[in-house]
């Protein structure tokens, strides 16, 4: 293989989860919610095994950077807002959201508005992370990412969508504008902002503990191919607890650290 064909293979990946990412909002024009969001975790897996491939070819770039920023800003800064928007005023809501005098039109135009603002938060997220690409962080953040990563973002604005899935449409409240907006507001904030979140990138594991996660890994695919939206319900569950939890192990390290 030669030098000049290497890093074209990452940069490949990374062209496969910005097709995934736009592919989820035709997979929404068209109703299909569950491809939808598919294709977004699919723009996920894609973009994490970008990063391992440039790595194992030893071409990692600034080029790819940059490309993967922007792949990540399509697929989980605007992908995920547009498809929730659609879900949850897709034409037939929309209609009857408007004989509502609680949903005139600058109510609509209030969810688009949040779709705006969870796709500049992602864009404020990857600049900021591309911009501190060269800076040393203090050693309390070697387990920790600044604020929750894009495509962690993405799949808590779509949460209340799986959550739907996962019970089968049966229960309305989910698809509520306001409780989904909620989410995707939260979800832009999160990504914006400066809140440790749990990384377990650089974690020194015993081996017993990796025993563990093994089974716990096993136990979580077993899930996702049994009944994948319950699975990623529960998920998402634990996540969500995870943040506080990694604030509070931050701030011990970090009182540690001083």
């Amino acid at each position: 293989m030669t030098e000049a064909i290497k890093p074209l293979f990452p940069n490949a990946v990374t062209m496969m989860a910005l097709a995934f990412g736009v592919s989820s909002m035709n997979m929404a024009l068209w109703g299909n919610w569950q491809m939808a969001v598919v294709f977004i975790f699919l723009a996920g897996f894609f973009d994490f095994m970008d990063g391992k491939v440039a790595r194992a070819l030893g071409v990692s770039s600034r080029f790819g950077a940059e490309l993967d920023s922007l792949s990540d800003f399509v697929s989980f800064g605007v992908a995920p807002g547009f498809l929730m928007y659609n879900w949850t005023m897709d034409q037939a809501m929309r209609a009857e959201a408007l004989k509502d005098i609680a949903y005139r039109p600058d109510a609509v135009g209030l969810y688009w508005g949040v779709v705006l603002f969870l796709a500049v938060c992602c864009a404020a997220r990857l600049a900021r992370f591309n911009s501190m690409l060269d800076e040393k962080q203090p050693s309390y953040w070697t387990h920790f990412f600044m604020g929750v990563p894009a495509p962690a973002g993405a799949a808590l604005a779509l949460y209340p969508l799986i959550l739907w899935l996962a019970f089968r449409g049966e229960v309305a409240f989910f698809r509520c504008p306001i409780f989904a907006g909620f989410f995707v507001v939260f979800a832009g904030v999160m990504m914006a902002s400066r809140i440790p979140t749990i990384c377990l990138k650089h974690l020194h594991l015993s081996k017993n503990m990796r025993s563990v996660l093994g089974f716990v890994g096993f136990a979580l695919i077993a899930g996702l191919v049994a009944s994948p939206w319950m699975t990623l319900s529960i998920v998402g569950v634990f996540y969500l607890i995870s943040i506080p939890v990694g604030v509070y192990v931050f701030l011990n390290f970090k009182k540690q650290e001083k």
